[in-house]
């Protein structure tokens, strides 16, 4: 017994010697890799040119009502006449399309629905720069976004040198497709490809225009308070020469955009006997 035990203990000391032999000849362990370093503070990359652009941060207001051409409201053949709607636009029509706008006026008069805003549609351009709720204007260097709260439409102006796309490729959405370059503090904009009178109009007048609308746009802050737009507007399917306008938008400090919904009517939402907030009784079915 004794024997098998001294067998036993020699053996694992020769195992235990071998152990320590074979730790020296095998190279040293590195040290643990310490943890990844807390993530930096993200950083965006500096903004090209951005110290140049004009600052329009800020809500907006049409400082005038929501006829396209402000002149239209002094205009001695709309004399007397109180209600935008009753009121109508002068655009250089040819006779084809003065006709057209004619039976859209009568229309109006006797109450038959000619504003495809009314059913819900988005304003569109160019009518987007008349709607009378908050816009707000995001200048960056390749993009300028004009933000209506009305139907929460976004505006895109490209600045980054690109072309207008394809018609055939791009078709017509309505706010049409913009691009444009600055020329000081003034961005023009040029914008083409909108929808035709079926989906968007000038105006509440409904005045019409051709799908081949055409706009430029001259847009500058011309004070600490309010912001110029000149536009003129080409129609080569509807007018007989441009159509200049100019509008003007007052900064509305206290103001934010909210979101507007219109299939909800959440602007416009109806009262416990069936009336809108603007009094209109609702059809029944």
């Amino acid at each position: 017994m004794k024997t098998f035990t001294s067998a036993l203990l020699t053996a694992a000391a020769a195992f235990s010697v071998a152990c320590v032999a074979q730790a020296a000849d095998a190279p040293a362990k590195k040290p643990a890799a310490k943890k990844a370093a807390a993530t930096k503070e993200y950083r965006a990359p500096p903004m090209e040119a951005s110290s140049k652009l004009p600052d329009w941060r800020g809500v907006w207001a049409p400082h005038e009502r929501n006829m396209f051409d402000p002149a239209s409201f002094t205009d001695p053949r709309n004399k007397g006449i109180t209600n935008a709607a009753d009121m109508r636009e002068y655009p250089p029509y040819n006779a084809e399309w003065e006709a057209k706008y004619v039976k859209v006026l009568a229309d109006n008069k006797k109450g038959v629905p000619t504003d495809p805003h009314a059913n819900c549609l988005p304003g569109g351009m160019p009518r987007t720069i008349v709607i009378p709720y908050p816009h707000e204007v995001v200048v960056t260097p390749k993009v300028t976004y004009w933000l209506l709260e009305e139907t929460s439409a976004v505006r895109r102006i490209f600045t980054d040198g690109r072309k207008h796309p394809v018609e055939e490729d791009f078709g017509h959405p309505f706010q049409g497709h913009s691009i444009g370059h600055w020329e000081g503090d003034t961005l023009v904009a040029d914008t083409v490809y909108m929808k035709d009178y079926n989906s968007s109009v000038f105006d509440v007048t409904a005045a019409p225009h051709s799908d081949k609308v055409h706009t430029v746009e001259r847009i500058r802050r011309i004070s600490p308070t309010q912001m110029e737009d000149i536009m003129t507007v080409e129609d080569p399917i509807a007018f007989t020469k441009p159509w200049v306008i100019r509008r003007l938008y007052d900064l509305k400090p206290t103001w934010e955009i909210t979101e507007y919904i219109c299939e909800e009517n959440n602007r416009n939402p109806l009262k416990a006997d069936g009336s809108t907030t603007t009094g209109v009784v609702a059809q029944k079915n």
